[in-house]
């Protein structure tokens, strides 16, 4: 099932989800903490590029997941669900799309601004759509460097209700994100 019901996510979003989520464990983490600790040299421009060009990767994709999101049904939260919690579920659904836009535009803004290159998959220099105009990069600096703590946090939340939803409620909202297949369990309640 490649789209979304009522019920479940769809193949499409799940592959968005974690491939989203792969990319910033796997890549965009490391990169990023190992590019500014290596010496000046072939390995840190690796990292660099490394992690520009998987930023703007991230963002098509957090843009094509937005678009796909808004075609199809959301699933739906379980109705015994308190009303706080799905609250916060929204909201942190929300600031995570939120983030996962802003960190690729403040470093392209902050990289682009101070002077640097930001390569497209080495076919353009993206870099040459922004003049260079250094006090607007230091603001994109510090929003890109300050933003990072608030994506550590709200994703820590975000594993946490899901693991608290998976292990302590047993209501199937982390399957439903692990497989469009995945037996959620009989009889939950749907608001």
């Amino acid at each position: 099932m490649n789209r979304n019901t009522a019920e479940r996510w769809g193949r499409v979003s799940i592959a968005l989800h974690w491939t989203i989520a792969a990319l910033i464990l796997l890549v965009q983490v490391p990169a990023g903490l190992t590019m500014n600790r290596v010496g000046p040299g072939l390995l840190q421009n690796i990292l660099y590029d490394t992690h520009k060009m998987t930023g703007l990767t991230m963002f098509a994709l957090a843009v094509v997941r937005l678009l796909w999101r808004w075609a199809n049904p959301v699933p739906v939260l379980p109705a015994d669900l308190p009303p706080w919690q799905a609250a916060v579920a929204r909201l942190t659904h929300g600031l995570l799309y939120l983030l996962i836009l802003a960190m690729p535009v403040s470093g392209f803004l902050y990289t682009a601004m101070d002077g640097f290159p930001v390569p497209l998959f080495y076919l353009a220099n993206l870099a040459e759509l922004v003049p260079v105009n250094k006090p607007a990069a230091a603001v994109a600096k510090a929003v890109h460097l300050n933003l990072i703590w608030v994506l550590l946090a709200v994703v820590v939340l975000h594993v946490a209700a899901a693991l608290h939803h998976h292990l302590v409620r047993r209501d199937g909202i982390l399957r439903r994100m692990l497989s469009s297949k995945a037996r959620l369990p009989a009889g939950e309640a749907r608001s």
